[in-house]
């Protein structure tokens, strides 16, 4: 008897209905994860040389501070310098008292400087390249506190930071980086930079009290650097106010704050005298035309160094950063970024009370000099911060696109421009340097035409070089090197 064919089930699935060109399931599978692999691998290598070329773009101008002052730093006491020379003085004397350090210096009282360079005179027997490389260390740790506060609260790959390491190591600020004395300025920036930081953080973990107390500490050192220091204490209320509205103990922390800045801006004013040959604080008030010419050409010091193009370039950063702040207003970005903000009006409030106390009297450009150009660069940082997280958040629009590309060109632009003549500049201070040294070496036989490179009073020189050299300190410290206007002439 026949068998009957068995009949097929419809719902299994019929392999030969299937077309012989494609691979089973199962080798399917394995390729597609083989491809996913590749995918991945691919990936992950193109991160890890992003990684590695973002951190050369950023390590590589850390390090150029600390090449371009062994390349034409010089150790020789010239200008305001020459204030320290009686600090060591009556140091070794055992007259220094705290009224001495804490004396004002023009519009300043340098205490926490003065005291830095006590210390490391003591250890280097006054010599002026060991100053300068504090000055570019304190701007390395600038430098890393905007990058932990750019990494945590603006949360961009870290490529996009380049930009404010070009800007925080521009050879635009050579006129502090080649010339020890500029600690002050450099204490003032750094650590006004840091106690903001450390005001933002005092709310975050379970060390908020010791956050703000270290705040409070920096706060008081950027105070007692300058009189621009002052102005942290504003900024930073600026910062409170702007933070959580829902953070516990938020009355005390702008309570304590409050007090305390008032109590260091009375004790700093307390005895206070307008120095001799320098305008009033308010002198700006007298010259009220030149004084928005004046802050925007401050403001464009951080890009440009002719005195035009700095004019023109703080326009477009006062633009800009007009432009985003409309952008931005009533939608609490602002208060999402409270460090930010008050880092860019602790510069803005600095480069105002610069044009109070000098547009008056010596002219935009004054405003140009290199030395403002440490306050300036943290707004232009701040600013494209601002910026950078704005266009990468998921609200961006095509005008912050265009305001942030704007900037970013600028800043690169810069950064070329900056290198270039910041070499030329160096070599130039670097000659006249070993020309200033040499004077002072021999100024015992040097006509007064000769002694006002090193200060325009040589009385003070005549007086104060015996000093210094009864110390062997500074260039008595070395042999005599031959004269180098002869063997630059040669």
């Amino acid at each position: 008897m026949a068998e009957k064919p068995r009949q097929q089930n419809r719902d299994a699935p019929n392999n030969e209905d299937k077309p012989s060109s494609l691979p089973p399931d199962g080798v399917r599978q394995g390729a597609v994860s083989r491809v996913a692999s590749e995918v991945l691998r691919r990936t992950g290598t193109f991160r890890l040389i992003l990684a590695v070329v973002s951190w050369l773009f950023v390590l590589i101008p850390a390090a150029l501070p600390y090449l371009y002052v062994r390349a034409f730093g010089v150790n020789v006491v010239f200008a305001d310098a020459w204030d320290m020379v009686l600090v060591f003085h009556k140091f070794f004397s055992g007259r220094l008292t705290f009224a001495d350090l804490y004396a004002q210096h023009i519009e300043h009282r340098m205490f926490f400087p003065k005291g830095a360079e006590l210390l490391l005179g003591l250890l280097t027997r006054y010599n002026n390249v060991a100053e300068m490389y504090v000055v570019v260390s304190c701007f390395l740790i600038t430098a890393v506190v905007l990058l932990v506060a750019f990494r945590r609260e603006i949360g961009l790959p870290l490529i996009f930071f380049v930009p404010v390491a070009l800007l925080i190591f521009s050879f635009r600020q050579y006129g502090n980086m080649l010339f020890g004395f500029q600690i002050s300025f450099a204490f003032t920036q750094t650590f006004g930079v840091l106690a903001l930081y450390l005001l933002s953080s005092s709310s975050r973990g379970n060390f908020g009290a010791y956050a703000f107390a270290a705040a409070l500490g920096s706060a008081t050192i950027a105070s007692f650097s300058t009189a621009q220091g002052l102005l942290v204490w504003p900024a930073g209320l600026l910062g409170l106010l702007l933070g959580s509205v829902a953070r516990p103990g938020k009355k005390v922390l702008v309570g304590l704050w409050g007090i305390v800045g008032v109590a260091e801006w009375v004790a700093y004013f307390v005895d206070y005298h307008t120095p001799r040959g320098h305008p009033p604080l308010l002198d700006a008030l007298d010259h009220i035309g030149t004084a928005p010419g004046h802050f925007l050409t401050l403001l464009g010091s951080a890009l440009f160094w002719q005195p035009e193009h700095a004019y023109e370039g703080g326009l477009v950063i006062g633009c800009l950063a007009l432009a985003m702040f409309l952008a931005t207003y009533g939608r609490g970005v602002l208060r999402q970024h409270s460090f930010w903000i008050s880092l860019l009006f602790y510069s803005l409030f600095i480069l105002a009370t610069i044009t109070l106390g000098r547009s008056g009297m010596f002219g935009v450009l004054q405003a140009a000099i290199s030395r403002y150009t440490t306050f300036s660069v943290l707004a232009v940082a701040s600013l494209y911060a601002l910026l950078a997280k704005m266009v990468f958040a998921t609200t961006a629009s095509v005008l912050r696109t265009v305001l942030l590309l704007a900037l970013f060109g600028i800043i690169l632009l810069s950064a070329g421009v900056s290198y270039r003549d910041g070499i030329e500049v160096g070599r130039a201070q670097e000659v006249s340097g070993e020309r200033a040294a040499h004077v002072l070496e021999t100024y015992r036989s040097q006509p007064d035409a000769r002694l006002v490179a090193l200060y325009p009073r040589p009385k003070t020189v005549r007086r104060r070089a015996p000093l210094l050299e009864r110390l062997g300190y500074n260039v008595f410290s070395e042999p005599l090197p031959p004269d180098p206007s002869v063997r630059h002439n040669d």
